[in-house]
């Protein structure tokens, strides 16, 4: 996964992190850069399950 944050100096970089891990944008990483960016591949895993779904019969 391909990160773009930026360093305490102001400036931006390109740093790549295993899959696994999980970043949002504003996150501050333990060296001080901030995660301003994540670009997100161009086609779509057909594998991926959706979370935070709900079936219309369950609700009240």
């Amino acid at each position: 996964m391909i990160v773009i944050v930026r360093l305490v100096n102001g400036k931006l970089e390109e740093r790549e992190y295993p899959d696994t891990m999980f970043f949002e944008i504003g996150d501050i990483l333990p060296d001080g850069a901030e995660v301003v960016e994540l670009p997100y591949p161009d086609d779509i895993d057909e594998n991926l399950i959706a979370t935070g779904t709900y079936d219309e019969d369950d609700i009240d």
